[in-house]
């Protein structure tokens, strides 16, 4: 859990520290364009869409969730700071649920009767792993939760890549792009205070987003819908 770090760049208004403001900004454009990504996914009207549209909002929430954390850090209590850290990081485990069933739906959109076991099973464990990071205070199981749903994703739609499915390409690199920003905040690569690796990050997942949209938006194409809606 983070604490806070007197050298955290900040700026003062009216006498409140507002913590990495460069942060806050990168994480803002993200509550942004994924919000606008989420308005655009309703009209298509499938349910393909519909899941990735739902991964969209909460990543939209996750990372206004990340500005008031960054933003405020325990100024309010380190209550407050575990509550919005805690909240930041279940969204985002919520989304990644989404982020899956979007794979998984299309993975099987030949098979007339596909199985819900995976899909409950994944659901439980989602709520099992929210209850042990609520204990544990740790966010470990979550990151690697993540990695394996993002691996399992890159491997559906890499496959429906090589078939030449539309849009496959495009949400394929979005996920490898997504990857790099593990690896700059794990080293911590940063241009100085001003421009850390968090900020970096947020640019490298905001270029993953906006990736992951141009795939959605060619893959829910008319052929698509006609198929199964």
């Amino acid at each position: 859990m983070p604490t806070l770090n007197l050298h955290y760049t900040y700026i003062s208004l009216f006498g409140f520290k507002l913590f990495e403001p460069v942060t806050i900004l990168t994480n803002s454009i993200i509550t942004i364009y994924c919000l606008f990504v989420y308005l655009r996914t309703l009209k298509f009207n499938h349910q393909i869409s519909r899941h990735w549209g739902i991964f969209f909002l909460l990543m939209a929430l996750s990372s206004l969730l990340g500005s008031l954390t960054h933003g405020i850090h325990d100024q309010l209590g380190v209550t407050f700071l575990k509550t919005s850290w805690f909240l930041m990081n279940s969204v985002s485990l919520i989304g990644i649920y989404f982020f899956y069933r979007a794979a998984f739906i299309y993975s099987n959109l030949q098979k007339e009767n596909t199985t819900q076991i995976f899909n409950y099973a994944a659901l439980v464990w989602i709520i099992t792993l929210l209850v042990i990071t609520f204990f544990l205070n740790s966010f470990l199981l979550i990151k690697i939760h993540a990695g394996i749903v993002l691996l399992y994703s890159l491997i559906v739609h890499f496959i429906t890549f090589r078939n030449k499915h539309a849009g496959s390409g495009y949400i394929v690199a979005g996920i490898i792009i997504s990857f790099l920003s593990i690896v700059v905040h794990s080293l911590k690569f940063s241009f100085g205070e001003w421009f850390n690796y968090k900020d970096i990050s947020h640019v490298i997942v905001l270029t993953s987003m906006i990736l992951l949209f141009k795939g959605v938006k060619t893959k829910i194409s008319p052929e698509l819908l006609a198929r199964n809606n």
